[in-house]
């Protein structure tokens, strides 16, 4: 496919940028608009509500049998009816207006990387007019993206990633594999595949994960190893501890999960270890009798 410069500059050209990577897809969310159209159709509502209201006074004092009847009440004159048709339009719209802001209100905000790429375009490229250039209006922008992992370790993982990419691979023969559809040179914007990006984050925190299962068990199956004392107690209970807790920064740091669902990963993690632990510590079983195996010679006395 074509590069972003291959486009026309202007709209053409910021469109082809924009579509690029879901990460860039970011947009004007108008929130001022919004509200204005809100109390705008809110007083609108406010008013027939008031004409209504008069005329129910009216007609108590005047023919107080028209408001037990609807259908006396349409044959009579029929402005009530017509008033009721003209709120249910109103409300209809203003109800309308509410849904289509919460909807807008619940899309993600970008991160920093993400609005800054797409602003560094708009300095270097200029693509629209000043008064058409919406990028600059930062704390109205949104995201199209539907999830966004905005977790510290997660963006610092981006960033370094990206760092070591521009460094060591940007500029070798394998470089244009990790960039995509431009031209940095022109462009000013480095647009990097986020498929490898994320082959990388996803080797890093396997690894993470390995480690945090690897390295507790073989260090507590050692510790098993060794003659019980009250020290190495404490000390398997100390590891375990150390672990447990590493594992929660981990998923909290580097994951969007919620406080329970971290509380409930450390508890099965810490469950599964000490499980490990009681295992590791019993002397094997002889199959035939169902006494502990002997572990080593007797020795007579």
């Amino acid at each position: 496919s074509s590069i972003v410069e291959d486009h026309p500059s202007g709209y053409p050209r910021l469109a082809a940028l924009l579509c690029t990577d879901d990460n860039l897809m970011l947009y004007h969310r108008f929130t001022y608009l919004q509200s204005r159209l809100l109390l705008h159709k809110q007083d609108e509502i406010r008013e027939l509500e008031r004409k209504l209201d008069r005329m129910d006074k009216a007609d108590a004092t005047k023919a107080p049998e028209i408001l037990k009847s609807r259908e006396l009440d349409d044959k009579n004159v029929g402005k009530r009816l017509e008033l009721l048709s003209a709120i249910e339009t109103k409300f209809n719209e203003y109800a309308t207006l509410l849904t289509n802001a919460r909807h807008i209100t619940s899309f993600n905000n970008p991160t920093d990387e993400d609005y800054q790429s797409v602003r560094t375009y708009f300095d270097k490229g200029t693509p629209l007019r000043e008064m058409e250039s919406y990028i600059y209006h930062e704390e109205d922008i949104l995201s199209l993206k539907v999830e966004i992992e905005n977790a510290w370790l997660d963006v610092w993982l981006d960033k370094k990633i990206e760092e070591l990419l521009d460094k060591y691979v940007l500029h070798t023969k394998y470089g244009r594999e990790f960039l995509k559809k431009t031209n940095p040179t022109k462009a000013g914007v480095i647009l990097y595949s986020r498929g490898h990006l994320n082959k990388f984050k996803i080797t890093i925190i396997l690894g993470m994960i390995m480690i945090h299962f690897v390295v507790p068990v073989y260090v507590l199956w050692y510790m098993a190893r060794l003659p019980e004392t009250n020290s190495s107690t404490a000390v398997s209970v100390a590891i375990l501890l150390i672990f447990t807790c590493a594992l929660s920064l981990v998923l909290s740091q580097l994951t969007r999960a919620k406080r329970h669902e971290i509380l409930a990963s450390a508890a099965a993690y810490c469950a599964v270890l000490v499980v490990f632990i009681g295992n590791a510590g019993q002397p094997p079983v002889a199959p035939s009798s169902g006494q502990p195996a002997p572990t080593g010679p007797e020795v007579p006395i």
